[in-house]
């Protein structure tokens, strides 16, 4: 290096920060701590004070307690949670081994398929097994006597729902091994049996945990399916909907915002903990595992991923059939009346387009959001307490509930003293707690792909005397355009499907799809419900097939990410 590189260099050291990298990331802690800190802070105080506004400790807890529909609620949900975990998992695994580990014909259909619940609220599975298996549908005998209204209910539903994350979580495990591993072991003679055994399900244990405790958070705090299959079974996340929404008790509201907080907060701890005891698998030498064929194992794959297919199209599918029935099951004429009906009411329309809103400002903000977070994160812009705290915060959502998180907003903004309080009720703050819900994937996603450029690139800059607002601006952002669309994408789903996060925080003018089709299914009108929801699908699947083209686009315009021989 000459003598004049070297003077440039050393005037602009990571520690002579300039404002824009002072700033920037105390004001984005600020403000993620305002959308997830702060909001959860009050629900915890709320659980301590009586209706009065009387400081009563714990007795909320007891009063609570004593309240006979209590044990039954939790044992309920963590038995039902459990089963699911173990049914999906069970279910997820070998499908995401058949994708990834097989030459199984027809691959990427069947990856397409095991997505479609993740385009469609957690409702829609509950409309197709209404259909299904209810009091009037086409396969009730198939239960042979039982009620889809109850834990079966909630059972089949949830695990149609919770499918999806659980095959995307095992696939990306699956798929992070190296071949050279599997050659040592048949090199020492090892069976296909003890091959699997000690590698690969040694390599994927991580994913294997992480995907159960999203399995089992996600059933345990989803109270959409429970709404419409539930029937009696009581859940804890029904009570909490009926505590705050039927009895306004907000105190016990709180109370059992906590009881669902637990759970998800042990799961949480797990993952972080399996996490840390894993070893990397991944090298600079390692060779990718090229599946080859085996026509017995691939065949009964084949069998399987059609079973299941065939389950999760007939589940959709008959919700679809179902939004387009006259009037079930005595008017079986098929139309788009129920379509109509919610195209020409003036305030179901208005819940689309406020849908639509939500959505497009919620991957807007949220990507821009996650960008410069994971930025600030990855390249420890500012003082590293700052950036350190920055990550730690951006974690946080991952382990809250959407029920608890929005309660939490409640009792936040809705309090008289908080400047912020002209903000409840009105669409800025449902984009606001869309974004913290689903915060935490847009984060790392940035994170993961920041760290992957050599930090060669920053020191050229350095030495170019560039600040690190406009490295970012021409040559990291540049670089992570392609994430940057998938996270727009991730956002835009799930701010279209979420309901557990918004049901208590829209007013009149902003309620939201997802949430009239709750409205809609307490007021009994399953084929409006249905028809709505398909909707929200149909709005979801187009936007991620323009997403994925927009990425496609933006590689072929990128020809240095192709490698050169």
């Amino acid at each position: 290096m000459t003598d004049s590189a070297a003077t440039s260099t050393s005037r602009v050291q990571p520690g002579a920060l300039r404002v824009p990298d002072t700033l920037l990331p105390i004001g984005l802690a600020v403000l993620l701590a305002i959308a997830t800190l702060f909001p959860i802070t009050a629900l915890l105080l709320r659980s301590l004070y009586d209706q009065k506004g009387n400081f009563v400790g714990v007795a909320n807890f007891i009063r609570y307690a004593n309240e006979p529909g209590l044990s039954i609620a939790a044992w309920n949900s963590l038995t039902l949670s459990t089963m699911i975990t173990v049914i999906v998992i069970s279910l997820a695994f070998p499908y995401a081994y058949a994708l990834t580990r097989s030459r199984m014909p027809g691959r990427a259909a069947f990856r397409i398929i095991a997505m479609l619940p993740l385009l469609a609220p957690s409702l829609l599975p509950a409309f197709g097994l209404v259909y299904l298996f209810g009091n009037q549908g086409v396969l009730k005998t198939w239960l042979m006597g039982e009620s889809l209204y109850g834990p079966i209910g909630i059972v089949l539903g949830s695990s149609v729902h919770a499918f999806p994350q659980a095959v995307l979580i095992l696939s990306a495990g699956l798929m992070a091994s190296d071949a050279r591993l599997y050659e040592a072991a048949r090199a020492l003679k090892a069976s296909p049996r003890r091959i699997f055994a000690t590698v690969t399900l040694s390599t994927c244990r991580y994913s294997l945990v992480s995907a159960a405790s999203v399995v089992f958070v996600s059933a345990f705090t989803d109270f959409g399916i429970p709404t419409v299959v539930g029937g009696s079974t009581n859940m804890l996340a029904t009570d909490i909907y009926k505590l705050v929404i039927g009895r306004f008790d907000f105190e016990m509201g709180a109370v059992v915002g906590i009881l669902l907080l637990a759970p998800a907060l042990v799961a949480y701890v797990m993952d972080t903990a399996v996490r840390r005891n894993l070893r990397a698998t991944i090298s600079g030498k390692s060779v990718p595992v090229e599946p080859v064929r085996v026509l017995s194992r691939d065949s009964a794959l084949l069998v399987f991923c059609s079973l299941v297919t065939v389950a999760l199209l007939g589940v959709i599918g008959m919700a679809l059939y179902g939004s387009l029935v006259r009037f079930w099951p005595y008017n079986l004429t098929l139309g788009l009346q129920n379509y109509t009906r919610l195209l020409s009411d003036e305030d179901e329309w208005r819940s689309l387009v406020n849908s639509l809103i939500l959505a497009g400002s919620t991957a807007i903000i949220g990507t821009a959001l996650a960008m410069f977070s994971g930025w600030i994160v990855a390249r420890s812009i500012g003082h590293n307490c700052v950036a350190r705290s920055l990550h730690g915060i951006a974690m946080v959502p991952i382990a809250v509930p959407g029920l608890v998180l929005g309660l939490g907003y409640v009792f936040f903004f809705n309090n008289p003293v908080n400047p912020l309080h002209f903000m409840q009720g009105g669409m800025p703050l449902i984009v606001l707690c869309t974004i913290a819900h689903f915060f935490t994937v847009p984060h790392l996603m940035a994170v993961n792909s920041l760290v992957q450029l050599d930090r060669e690139i920053d020191m050229a800059s350095q030495a170019l005397r560039s600040g690190s607002v406009r490295t970012a601006r021409i040559v990291h952002w540049p670089m992570l355009a392609p994430t940057l669309l998938e996270i727009a994408g991730y956002y835009f789903v799930n701010a279209m499907t979420t309901v557990t996060a918004l049901i208590f925080l829209f007013n009149a003018k902003t309620r939201v799809a997802a949430v009239v089709v709750v409205n809609m299914v307490e007021g009994s009108r399953i084929g409006q419900a249905a028809a709505l929801a398909a909707l929200i699908m149909a709005v979801s699947i187009i936007a991620t097939l323009l997403q994925l083209g927009a990425r496609a686009l933006i590689l072929k315009a990128q020809p240095w990410r192709r490698r050169s021989t």
